[in-house]
């Protein structure tokens, strides 16, 4: 196993500063979908979660050697996030890629077309039927 570099200082947790550490206590420990937000740009970045509580404390510790650089400038860009329970990951999944069609956040990849390959990524939902009233896509 390779070592990392020692650190004279802990990683900056830009999210515990801001919300604290009871916020992250807070959240539910159900599906969902989550948005961080700027301060003039609205929203940043729009996520699911089979778990909000242990999808969003993922976020309270900006450390480089774990995390890339745009998600370390979402962490110091976020103001707000805010959520919203879902019933199942499916419903929280369909929620997400209508938010992102709608939104177009600046830091979600998925539906973007990539400059310089002219190629567009998209997310492909499976032909299995979803369950809990969420509409089929008809793909």
């Amino acid at each position: 196993m390779a070592a990392g570099q020692l650190w004279l200082f802990d990683p900056p947790r830009p999210l515990v500063e801001r919300f604290g550490k009871e916020f992250f206590r807070g959240l539910p420990e159900r599906p969902g979908v989550y948005l961080m937000c700027g301060t003039s740009e609205g929203v940043l970045y729009v996520g699911k979660a089979r778990n909000l509580r242990k999808r969003l404390a993922a976020y309270r510790v900006a450390n480089p050697e774990r995390m890339s650089r745009r998600m370390i400038r979402l962490l110091d860009q976020t103001r707000r996030i805010e959520w919203d329970e879902c019933k199942s990951e499916e419903a929280a999944g369909y929620r997400e890629e209508l938010l992102i069609c709608v939104l177009a956040p600046k830091f979600n990849r998925v539906g973007k077309i990539w400059p310089r390959s002219g190629r567009i990524m998209a997310k492909r939902w499976e032909s299995r039927k979803i369950k809990e009233g969420v509409p089929s896509l008809g793909m």
